[in-house]
C-alpha cells in the first residue's frame, strides 16, 4: 500500500512522514479556516448587509498595516518554530474571547467588525506561516512533487471544514462551531513540534550555513525596499495584489446575489460552507488529476494562468447574466482553481528566494500587501457601487480588465523567476566596475598621487599601470622619486614612462642601473633602451651600443643585443650603422669558445637574451640563429625561442612548433606561439585531429590551440570533431569550444549539431549506468559468500574497483553533458548549475535541477533532468530501457562494451576482474587486448590471459 502511494504521489524514500505531517497539519488548518469564515461572513452579512463589505476590507487593509510592522519586529527576535506556536497559542485564546462575547451577545458592532478582521488577519497569517514552514522543510525539487499532495491536504480541509459546517451550523448554532476551528489548532500545535523537532532545523542550518555572507548584509533591509529592489519581489507582489482586487470583486458578487436570496443566519452559513466545501472538492479533483502534469508538463509559471482565465470565464458569464447560477460558476472558478494549481504554483515562485529575505519579504506581503490589496478592493468596491452606482452585472468589466493586468505580470514574472534561480546556484564572484580615468577631476588625481608617495608597492605598480598612457607633468616629482623604488617592476614602469617627459632626465639613474649588478635584467634593458633614447644623435646612440657589446659583463652584453634589436626595428638609419647579423655571428662564435666542460651559466643567459632579441627584431635575416637555438638543450632557452619564433610569426617555424607541440616545461608556450599565426595555422593543425595514429600528446595539445584562435574556422573544426572516438580528445575539443564561447564573441555555434551530441553524450551515459547496475547487483548477490577468514576475495575487490571505475567515467560523461550545454545556453548558467547538481547541499542541488528544469528544451530536460535528480541507479537502468531501448546487460555483454571502447583505465579494471573472476567466456577479447597501444592495458591482458589460460 506505502508502494502505490508513494508511486501515485511520486513520495520517495525518507519523505514520507514528512510529507504526511504537513499533509495532516494543512488539513487541520484550512478546516479551521473553513468553519470560521462562514461563521465570519454570515454573522457580518445578516448584521449589516452586502454594502458594507467594501468597508470591512478597507478597515482590514488598515488595521493589517499595524500587524504587520508589530509582526516584522517580532519576526526578526523568534525562530519560526517559536513565532508559529506562539502564534497558535493567541489564535487559540482569541477563538475563546471572541465565542464568550459572541455567546453572551455583547453590545455593540464592534465585535461583528472585530471578529471580521481577526478572522481575515489569522487566516493570512497562519496560512503564510505555513508555506514558510514547508520552504524550510522542502527543498526545490522535493517541493514541486510534494507540494500538489500537501495542497490536496489543505483542499480535503476545506472540503471537510465547509460540509461540516453545512451540517452542524443549523443544529448548535453559528458560534458554537468556534470549539471546532480551536480543536484543530491544538492538535496543530503538536503536529509542529514534530515536524520541528528534526526535519525543519536541519533545513535551517544547512540553508543558513549555505547562504552564509550573502544575505547577512540585506538581512536588514527594509521589507518594503527589499521587494522594490527585486524585480521577481516586484511582480510577485503585483501579482497577488491584482488576484486579491480581482477576488474581492468576485466575493462581492457572490456574496451580494447569496445574501440576497438567503437572509437568515444559520442557513446562510450552511450555504457558505457547503459550496466551500464544494468548491474544496472540485479542487481536489483537480489537484489529483492536473496540477501534477501541468506542473511537470508545463512548469511553474504556465500554471498560474488558469486561475484568472477561469475567472474571465465567470466574468463574462456574470456580465451576460447575473443570477445565481453564475454567481457560484465565478466562484467556483475562484475557490477550485486558488487552492490547487495556482496555490502551488505561487508558493514555488517565491522558491528560489533566499531565506532571509523572504522570511521577511514574504510575510510582510502575506500580512500587509494581501490585506491592503483588500482594502483597495473594498475603495474600489466603494466607488463603484456608491461613486459611479454599478450593479452588480457591470462589476464583472472592472475584473475583465484586471484580468488582463494579472495575465501580463505572470508574462514578466517567469523571467525574473528563471533569473532567480540562476542567482541562487551561482558561487560568489565579485564584479569589477569598469570606470573611466579621468585626471581633471581632482580628487582622482590627488587620489593616485597619494598611492605614488605611499609605501605600498602593489597600489604604486597598479597606478603607475593606470597612468602608463598618460602625461601630466604633476607626475614628473613622482618618476623621480619612484626611479629609487626597491621594487625592480617600478622603476621598469617608472623608465617606460620617463620617455614621454621632455624636461624628466633619469640618465644618471640609468646609467646606475645598467651597471648595479643585483638589477633584474628587464630593469636593465629598459634603462639602457632609455639612455639610447636619450640620446639625440643616432651615431652616438650606435656607438654607445658597440660599446655595450664589447663589455665585459655578460649581463651587459644580454641588455645590448636586445636593446640593439629594438633599434634595429624601429630605425632605418640604424641598421647602416650596426651590423646585427654580423654581431649575432660573433656572439655565437664566441659562446661555441666558451663551451669546453659544460655550457656556462652565462652562455645559456645570453642565449636566452638573443633569442629575445631575435623576435624583438623581426628581421629574417636573423632566423638561422633562432633555429639555432630551438633546437637548445636549455628549456629556458627553448621557451624564449618559442616565443619568439610565435612572434615572427614565419610559417618556417610551424614545423618546429609542431614537433614541440608535447615537449614538456614548453608545451603551453608552444600553444600560444601557434595561436599567434592566426587561421592560417588551423589547416596544418587538423591533420592531427583527423589522424588516429598521430602523437597521443600533440592530438591533446591541438584543441588548446584552436581555443586561443578567436576564429569561426576554430569553432567550426572543433564542432566537427565534438563526437571524437578517444575520450580525452573528446573532453579536450568540447572544453576548447567552451573556451571559445567565453572568450570571442560574435562566433556561431550550430544548436542542432550541439544538440545532437548532448543526446550521444546523455546515451552513453545511461548505457555506462546499466553496467553500473549489473555490477551492484552482482556485489549484492555475491555479498553472503565473498568474505573469507582473509577479508574480501580477489574477485570482489576487482569488481569494487571496476565499480568505482564506472563511477569515475559517469562523473566524467555528466560533466561534457554540461559542458555541451554551456555551448548551448548560457556558458555560466550550465557551469553553475553542474556544480549544484554535484553538491552535497540538497537545497543547492535541488535549486539547480529546478532552474534546469525551467530552462532546457523539452526533449534534453526529457533525459537530463532524471540524471541529475534521481539518485537510484536501478531507477535510471529502467529510464534507458524506456529512453533508448536497451536494459542491464550480462556481465559478458559489459565486457565487451567496455573492452570495444576507448576508456583505459575502464580496460584495465574490466580485464583485472575477468582475471579474477576465471571469466573463459571472453578470452578471445582478451588476446586482442594484448597489442593495445596502452602498455597498462598490454600488461593487465597479459596478467589476464595466464590467469585464464
Amino acid at each position: 500500500m506505502n508502494k502505490v502511494f508513494s508511486k501515485v504521489f511520486d513520495i520517495r524514500e525518507s519523505e514520507g512522514w514528512r510529507a504526511l505531517l504537513m499533509f495532516s497539519y494543512i488539513f487541520l488548518l484550512i478546516a479551521s479556516l473553513m468553519i470560521i469564515k462562514p461563521v465570519r461572513n454570515s454573522l457580518f452579512l445578516v448584521k449589516f448587509g452586502v454594502s458594507k463589505l467594501p468597508y470591512v476590507y478597507i478597515l482590514v487593509a488598515l488595521c493589517s498595516f499595524l500587524i504587520a510592522l508589530l509582526y516584522s519586529r517580532v519576526s526578526r527576535q523568534i525562530r519560526l518554530n517559536y513565532l508559529i506556536f506562539n502564534t497558535l497559542i493567541l489564535a487559540i485564546v482569541c477563538l475563546g474571547i471572541f465565542w464568550l462575547l459572541l455567546h453572551f451577545r455583547a453590545q455593540g458592532s464592534w465585535v461583528i467588525y472585530a471578529f471580521y478582521i481577526w478572522v481575515a488577519i489569522f487566516a493570512v497569517i497562519t496560512s503564510a506561516q505555513f508555506w514558510l514552514l514547508a520552504n524550510y522543510i522542502f527543498d526545490a525539487r522535493e517541493a514541486r512533487r510534494l507540494f500538489g499532495f500537501i495542497g490536496t491536504g489543505a483542499i480535503l480541509g476545506g472540503v471537510f471544514g465547509g460540509y461540516l459546517t453545512n451540517y452542524l451550523a443549523p443544529r448548535l448554532k453559528t458560534e458554537n462551531l468556534i470549539f471546532f476551528c480551536m480543536g484543530f489548532l491544538v492538535i496543530c500545535l503538536f503536529l509542529l513540534g514534530l515536524l520541528w523537532q528534526k526535519s525543519a532545523l536541519y533545513r535551517q542550518r544547512q540553508r543558513d550555513h549555505g547562504q552564509k555572507g550573502v544575505i547577512q548584509s540585506r538581512s536588514s533591509e527594509n521589507p518594503m525596499k527589499m521587494i522594490l529592489n527585486s524585480r521577481h519581489l516586484l511582480y510577485l507582489s503585483g501579482i497577488i495584489i491584482v488576484s486579491i482586487v480581482t477576488a474581492n470583486l468576485v466575493d462581492f458578487q457572490f456574496s451580494a446575489v447569496a445574501s440576497r436570496i438567503i437572509t437568515e443566519t444559520d442557513r446562510l452559513t450552511a450555504f457558505f460552507g457547503f459550496w466551500s466545501s464544494t468548491f474544496s472538492i472540485i479542487s481536489l479533483f483537480i489537484q489529483l488529476f492536473f496540477s501534477g502534469r501541468v506542473m511537470k508538463h508545463m512548469g511553474v509559471v504556465a500554471s498560474l494562468f488558469f486561475l484568472p482565465l477561469g475567472l474571465l470565464l465567470g466574468a463574462a458569464a456574470i456580465l451576460i447574466s447575473p443570477v445565481l447560477w453564475t454567481a457560484v460558476l465565478i466562484k467556483v472558478s475562484d475557490g477550485s482553481l486558488k487552492h490547487s494549481i495556482n496555490k502551488a504554483g505561487m508558493e514555488l515562485l517565491a522558491l528560489p528566494i533566499p531565506e532571509s529575505i523572504k522570511i521577511k519579504t514574504k510575510t510582510f506581503i502575506d500580512i500587509f500587501i494581501k490585506n491592503f490589496a483588500k482594502g483597495f478592493g473594498g475603495a474600489l468596491l466603494i466607488l463603484l457601487t456608491v461613486g459611479l452606482n454599478l450593479t452588480v452585472q457591470y462589476i464583472s468589466l472592472v475584473a475583465i480588465g484586471l484580468i488582463g493586468v494579472w495575465i501580463w505580470l505572470i508574462v514578466k514574472v517567469k523571467k525574473e523567476y528563471i533569473d532567480s534561480f540562476r542567482t541562487a546556484i551561482q558561487k560568489h564572484t565579485i564584479n569589477m566596475d569598469q570606470q573611466s580615468l579621468n585626471l581633471q577631476d581632482a580628487s582622482v588625481l590627488n587620489s593616485f598621487l597619494t598611492v605614488l608617495d605611499g609605501q605600498n608597492e602593489r597600489q604604486i605598480i597598479y597606478v603607475l599601470k593606470l597612468l602608463e598612457d598618460v602625461e601630466n607633468e604633476v607626475l614628473i616629482p613622482r618618476l623621480k622619486k619612484l626611479i629609487k623604488h626597491t621594487s625592480g617592476e617600478v622603476r621598469f614602469l617608472v623608465l617606460r614612462m620617463a620617455l614621454r617627459y621632455e624636461d624628466l632626465d633619469l640618465s644618471s639613474e640609468a646609467l646606475a642601473l645598467i651597471n648595479d649588478h643585483d638589477a633584474d635584467q628587464t630593469v636593465r634593458t629598459e634603462a639602457m633602451h632609455y639612455v639610447c633614447k636619450r640620446t639625440k644623435d643616432k651615431d652616438d646612440r650606435a656607438v654607445k651600443l658597440n660599446q655595450y657589446f664589447e663589455h665585459v659583463e655578460f649581463h651587459i652584453r644580454s641588455a645590448a643585443i636586445v636593446c640593439t634589436a629594438r633599434e634595429w626595428k624601429e630605425n632605418k638609419d640604424f641598421r647602416k650603422e650596426v651590423d646585427m647579423p654580423g654581431l649575432l655571428a660573433k656572439v655565437f662564435e664566441n659562446l661555441n669558445k666558451d663551451r669546453k666542460d659544460g655550457e656556462p651559466i652565462q652562455n645559456r643567459f645570453i642565449k636566452l637574451n638573443t633569442a629575445v632579441a631575435i623576435g624583438e627584431s623581426n628581421n629574417p635575416e636573423l632566423y638561422p640563429y633562432l633555429h639555432i637555438l630551438l633546437e637548445d638543450d636549455s628549456m629556458e632557452v627553448k621557451k624564449a625561442a618559442i616565443i619568439s619564433a610565435g612572434i615572427t610569426r614565419a610559417p618556417e617555424f610551424i614545423s618546429v612548433l609542431l614537433a614541440n607541440l608535447n615537449t614538456k616545461h614548453v608545451r603551453k608556450f608552444v600553444r600560444e606561439a601557434l595561436a599567434g599565426f592566426g587561421e592560417e595555422i588551423i589547416e596544418r593543425l587538423s591533420p592531427y585531429l583527423e589522424d588516429a595514429a598521430a602523437d597521443k600528446g600533440q592530438r591533446l595539445a591541438v584543441p588548446k590551440v584552436l581555443a586561443l584562435i578567436g576564429s569561426q574556422k576554430s569553432v567550426d573544426l572543433c564542432l566537427h570533431h565534438l563526437d571524437q572516438k578517444s575520450l580525452l580528445l573528446r573532453y579536450e575539443v568540447i572544453k576548447a569550444s567552451n573556451k571559445l564561447r567565453a572568450k570571442f564573441t560574435g562566433l556561431k555555434f550550430d544548436e542542432r549539431l550541439i544538440e545532437s551530441r548532448v543526446l550521444n553524450e546523455t546515451r552513453q551515459y545511461y548505457q555506462i549506468l546499466t553496467i553500473l547496475t549489473r555490477q551492484k547487483r552482482l556485489m549484492k548477490d555475491s555479498a553472503a559468500g565473498s568474505l573469507t577468514n582473509n577479508g574480501i576475495e580477489g574477485a570482489e575487490k576487482a569488481r569494487i574497483l571496476l565499480i568505482k571505475a564506472v563511477v569515475e567515467r559517469l562523473d566524467k560523461n555528466l560533466e561534457r553533458i554540461f559542458r555541451l550545454l554551456g555551448l548551448k545556453y548560457a556558458a555560466k548558467d550550465m557551469f553553475n548549475a553542474y556544480f549544484g547538481v554535484r553538491s552535497n547541499q540538497s537545497h543547492l542541488r535541488a535549486n539547480a535541477v529546478e532552474f534546469l528544469d525551467n530552462i532546457l528544451d523539452s526533449n534534453l530536460k526529457k533525459f537530463i533532468i532524471p540524471m541529475v535528480e534521481t539518485s537510484s541507479p536501478d531507477t535510471l537502468a529502467a529510464l534507458s530501457w524506456e529512453f533508448f531501448g536497451f536494459g542491464v546487460p550480462s556481465q559478458r555483454e559489459c565486457f565487451n562494451f567496455i573492452l570495444d571502447g576507448d576508456d583505459s583505465w575502464l580496460k584495465v579494471c574490466a580485464l583485472y576482474l575477468i582475471g579474477e573472476t576465471k571469466d573463459s567466456e571472453t578470452i578471445e577479447s582478451v588476446r586482442e587486448m594484448v597489442s593495445d597501444p596502452d602498455p597498462l592495458v598490454k600488461e593487465t591482458a597479459i596478467f589476464c590471459l595466464n590467469k585464464l589460460v
